[in-house]
């Protein structure tokens, strides 16, 4: 299966040194004793930037490991996009919902194995690898 990801560009200055998360305590539990989900499979530190190119929503170790390619790109308007070029065999195609590739009629009729369009990566996430990641 071939996966299609239009993101966001990296951050212009680069990707963060530091990310918030890692300065705040560790929990075990809820407040009422109730253990936190422990996730396993996951190739990423949570609180990361996974919104963006370099990021790749967490998923490729995971996608590729399972047989699945996966191609992320920025490059999603103008003749001759990269978008464009990978759509013709995606099988799922995944994009932002404030930086959306547009599943026009014209682009949907070139796409021959299109299953399924996602304009929210995190719809696209926690319906289809929950089991990956928790």
């Amino acid at each position: 299966m071939k996966i299609l990801c239009v993101l966001y560009d990296d951050p212009k200055g680069g990707m963060p040194k530091s990310y918030p998360l890692a300065d705040l305590p560790k929990l075990e539990k809820y407040p009422d004793g109730m253990t936190l989900p422990t996730p396993k499979g996951r190739d990423f530190t949570p609180g990361e930037l996974l919104g963006c190119v370099s990021g790749e929503l967490g998923l490729r170790k995971f996608l590729e490991s399972n047989g699945h390619e996966l191609v992320v790109t920025n490059s999603k308007d103008g003749e001759g996009c990269v978008a464009d070029k990978h759509i013709v065999d995606a099988d799922i195609v995944i994009s932002q919902p404030f930086f959306p590739y547009y599943l026009t009629k014209e682009r949907i009729a070139r796409a021959k194995n299109l299953k399924n369009g996602y304009n929210s990566w995190y719809r696209f996430r926690s319906c289809r690898f929950t089991s990956c990641y928790g």
